[in-house]
């Protein structure tokens, strides 16, 4: 059975497009989600890394409180990015862990991002955040290369063993052959794995392919703008729905 949220099915048919949001104010934040909304996307991310206010956690709810009722119809993905994982939280990870717990409590991110790699404990991190109510996307970004498939396959094993509601990878290519890898990867990785939704991304202009073949690679999620991209090789929103909609109607 494929995750569902808010009626929408996350079962690579076409990919759901998530729009980032990376503004790094309160009003500005609170504005863009529900500029969003009113534009009809069909997920958002809010990239909290992004926030100016982030180490504060009473502020952080109240932001969660004040767009609890804009994004009460469509799947909203929270997401801490770790500087080490190409975002800009410069925090610790017991700080990170504390942040996260919190915004799960206001039960208003219907998906959290985990990076698989960086805590002590990710396994006992996904569980709670789980028990909370939240799913959980266990996530590893590779900003410098595309390694070799066994690696690229050993990660989504060892994200798959932490038990969560979904796998993310990103990779950057150095040239086509490494989009062709990774897509391959996802690919089986997909097919042995059909009961865990799988987002794969090659990033960067070279990584496009990737980002609207979902369908074939089995990649549930892909990202486009509507605004500042929050990764290299984003493309707007709209021009992504229109390719997705038509790979699926003739694939």
């Amino acid at each position: 059975m494929p995750v569902i949220v808010k009626g929408t099915y996350f079962d690579k048919k076409p990919p759901v497009v998530c729009v980032p949001v990376c503004e790094t104010s309160f009003a500005e934040t609170i504005d863009t989600i529900s500029k969003l909304v009113d534009k009809g996307v069909a997920m958002l991310e809010w990239r909290a890394d992004y926030f100016e206010e982030l180490s504060d956690l009473d502020r952080v709810k109240s932001l969660l409180d004040n767009v609890r009722d804009t994004v009460k119809e469509i799947p909203f993905l929270v997401t801490v990015r770790s500087k080490a994982q190409g975002g800009l939280c410069e925090l610790d990870e017991k700080e990170i862990e504390k942040i996260l717990l919190g915004i799960a409590e206001t039960h208003v991110a219907d998906f959290m991002d985990v990076e698989a790699f960086f805590f002590e404990d990710t396994e006992t991190l996904v569980k709670q955040l789980q028990e909370k109510g939240a799913l959980v996307i266990a996530s590893h970004h590779d900003f410098e290369e595309t390694v070799r498939p066994d690696t690229l396959e050993e990660w989504l094993r060892e994200m798959k063993h932490l038990d969560p509601d979904m796998v993310k990878l990103a990779v950057m290519p150095h040239n086509f052959s490494d989009v062709l890898s990774l897509m391959d990867v996802s690919r089986v990785f997909a097919d042995l794995n059909p009961n865990l939704p799988l987002i794969s991304i090659s990033m960067g202009e070279e990584g496009l392919l990737s980002r609207i073949a979902g369908e074939v690679t089995g990649s549930v999620i892909t990202f486009g703008t509507e605004g500042e991209a929050s990764a290299p090789g984003q493309v707007p929103r709209d021009d992504l729905e229109v390719i997705l909609n038509l790979l699926h109607k003739y694939a």
